[in-house]
């Protein structure tokens, strides 16, 4: 960020990260820094490819592998240290984190399917 802002012709500007500092209801401090950095991982990347092997298995259709237009736990997994994670969860995207959410009972059972063949797939892939 200096960098670019120097780039612009301003010469002294100060540059700090936001911080997440109340304690928790135990007191314990987990301070954390105010960034939730974004991810993708590519269509063929082995876990994407498992996760529509999976999709494809228990719903006999492929899925559509696109992006979330709201935050999950994935911008540490996935954003902050890399780990392959894709997104997949009952209900409607525009009531994902609503404080009135409403999802569909029929949604959990087939998230909760998703989820049961989502190993195998991942196994499989590891097999070829």
């Amino acid at each position: 960020m200096k960098e670019a802002i120097k780039a612009a012709g301003v010469d002294e500007v100060e540059v700090t990260m936001p911080e997440y500092a109340i304690p928790s209801w135990t007191g314990k401090d987990y301070r954390q820094e105010l960034y939730f950095p974004t991810w993708k991982f590519p269509a063929d990347h082995p876990f994407v490819k498992a996760g529509v092997a999976a999709h494809e298995a228990v719903f006999g259709t492929a899925p559509v592998v696109d992006k979330w237009t709201f935050s999950t736990n994935a911008v540490a997994v996935a954003g902050r240290h890399g780990i392959p994670s894709i997104g997949f969860g009952p209900g409607d995207e525009n009531q994902a984190h609503a404080p009135n959410e409403v999802t569909r009972v029929d949604d959990l059972w087939k998230a909760a399917a998703f989820y049961a063949a989502l190993p195998y797939a991942l196994e499989a892939a590891k097999a070829r």
